[in-house]
């Protein structure tokens, strides 16, 4: 995968993670652009317009967003290294505002089930977010995200 589109998965991965419990917490934006600015896999990028895109689709589509999301993913053929960075962005963008939603984790189960990576490898990757990268309550095996995604009207 090219390195801007890549860059594009990156930023679409953490606003449908940081907008999938309809909550957009100040920290979750500020994380998503620290990323931005330091992180090697973002140089380069401007995250500004995209942003704002993505975000305003999911303000408007709400779960049908996150699910088109989540088909893009599976017809992705990303490399493990990719696939590890992925899973960082979510993490960080989900550990940011100090609270680990339901709603995230579940997120994140479905994307991990598109990925080719092994549950082995991430935790061995991530060891101290083991207690919910592990898939107890098999969301991966879902074929979509089902949760209703309402966001406060000072979202």
């Amino acid at each position: 995968m090219k390195t801007e589109a890549f860059q594009n998965l990156l930023l679409k991965s953490a606003i449908s993670v940081m907008a999938c419990d309809g909550s957009i917490d100040e920290s979750e934006i500020a994380e998503i652009k620290n990323m931005a600015d330091n992180e090697i896999y973002f140089m380069g990028f401007d995250i500004e317009e995209p942003f704002e895109k993505s975000l305003n689709y999911i303000k408007q589509n709400g779960k049908k967003a996150i699910n088109e999301y989540l088909n893009e993913l599976s017809q992705l053929n990303l490399n493990e290294k990719q696939e590890l960075l992925l899973i960082e962005v979510l993490i960080r963008t989900i550990e940011s505002d100090n609270k680990i939603q339901a709603s995230e984790v579940k997120f994140l189960q479905l994307v991990k089930s598109k990925l080719g990576i092994s549950e082995e490898t991430i935790i061995t990757q991530f060891p101290k977010q083991m207690n919910y990268l592990i898939d107890f309550e098999n969301y991966g095996l879902h074929e979509e995200f089902t949760d209703e995604i309402e966001f406060a009207s000072d979202n």
